[in-house]
């Protein structure tokens, strides 16, 4: 079946039953209900206004009510076009075409596959689709997929014309890293309120507030938290905005910073605001970060102060492995301890995160200078001496 070119399909689809109720020998016999014509085959092709293609419809079995004006499609397929061009396919197990065009439903299995770009997969179970406001409508289990990602919501909106999908209800990302395997768990999930997702240039924008983890097996390796995220999936990075909170449970860490960027790709978080970090007993803060997922590690290159009780470390950089709980710092490295008053300056030390997250320096092969106030015993509060200075 080919209906007319333009907006309005009722010309074509009534063409066919006023044809055959034409040829009835006995007109003055009247039915209550106009039993439903079955077709071979269906296909409706559409365009728009400027003459245009704006989609196609085709079944290889429909029924349609002449008095309801309602097409009932087996196995459907389609197309969206944008700008001419195919932009969308579309299939689902069944279709009701009402009015002649003006609302589409399809049921089960639905797909609606992006052709262009990055080739995201939207499915669910049932999707409204209202043509002439270019509307797509994914009501029961949306979710859409692309390369290493995935998003679930309760309702999933796509605009035709603009590529904007808009997901609503609970939110959640999820994120595979290595090599993606959609049947395992993912590594990471990301739970938002409403997101508007433009599938064309990949700007991704969501309300807050935002809470995600980050999972090995079965062990919480990063929670994090933020009020609202923005981000690029085409460019591969999402922006967390401030505040922000990363928590280590195992070794009870938390990072405290400002507006923070996640490279979902090469699995990093940094930032080039100030921060501060706490894990047990040491705290750790710096004008900017690092923080390598895949490597475990921590990298601050920026004013980098470690503060323990008794102890103080100042470097122009910092690393921390907590894996192995190795602990780099370099440059103009100034230790302070309570202890004696000591002062140790060196370009370069090393530690390791011991009981309790206190960390323990050394400076092996480099050369050390160490000042040290001593106050010698004395007899009596009449003899008074000045600390002398000792230098390594």
């Amino acid at each position: 079946m080919h209906p007319i070119p333009g907006r309005a399909l009722a010309g074509g689809l009534l063409a066919l039953p006023l044809v055959l109720s034409g040829c009835q020998s006995s007109p003055e016999i009247s039915t209550p209900e106009t039993p439903p014509f079955v077709f071979r085959s269906l296909d409706l092709r559409q365009k728009q206004a400027d003459g245009q293609r704006d989609w196609d419809l085709t079944s290889p079995e429909a029924r349609y009510n002449v008095r309801q004006r309602l097409v009932r499609a087996r196995n459907p397929a389609g197309l969206l076009y944008r700008n001419n061009r195919p932009a969308f396919s579309i299939r689902a197990q069944s279709a009701m075409v009402f009015n002649d065009g003006e609302l589409v439903i399809l049921e089960g299995q639905v797909q609606l596959q992006q052709l262009q770009g990055q080739k995201v997969l939207i499915r669910g179970d049932r999707l409204r689709w209202t043509p002439g406001q270019s509307l797509l409508v994914m009501e029961q289990r949306p979710q859409a997929d692309d390369a290493s990602s995935r998003i679930r919501s309760t309702t999933a909106q796509l605009r035709q014309d603009t590529q904007q999908l808009t997901l609503k209800g609970v939110v959640q990302l999820e994120q595979w890293t290595g090599k993606v395997n959609k049947q395992a768990d993912p590594t990471t999930v990301i739970r938002t309120g409403l997101a508007d997702w433009n599938l064309g240039d990949g700007d991704l924008k969501a309300r807050g507030p935002v809470l995600g983890q980050r999972r090995d097996d079965q062990n919480t390796l990063q929670q994090l938290q933020a009020s609202r995220l923005t981000g690029n999936t085409q460019k591969g990075f999402i922006d967390l905005i401030e505040p922000v909170q990363v928590r280590i449970p195992k070794r009870q860490g938390v990072l405290e910073a400002l507006t923070t960027r996640w490279n979902f790709q090469k699995e990093t978080l940094t930032s080039s605001e100030p921060f501060q970090a706490r894990m047990e007993q040491s705290s750790l803060s710096g004008q900017n970060f690092r923080v390598n997922l895949k490597d475990t590690t921590v990298l601050v290159t920026g004013g980098c102060r470690l503060k323990q009780p008794g102890d103080q470390l100042d470097a122009e950089r910092c690393l921390w492995n907590w894996s192995d709980d190795a602990v780099l710092a370099e440059g103009q490295v100034v230790l302070r301890r309570q202890a004696n008053d000591q002062i140790t300056r060196s370009q370069r030390l090393e530690g390791k995160v011991g009981k309790k997250g206190l960390v323990v320096f050394s400076a092996p092969g480099d050369k050390v200078r160490s000042q040290l106030s001593l106050e010698e015993s004395r007899p009596g509060p009449e003899q008074k001496r000045k600390p002398a200075p000792v230098s390594f």
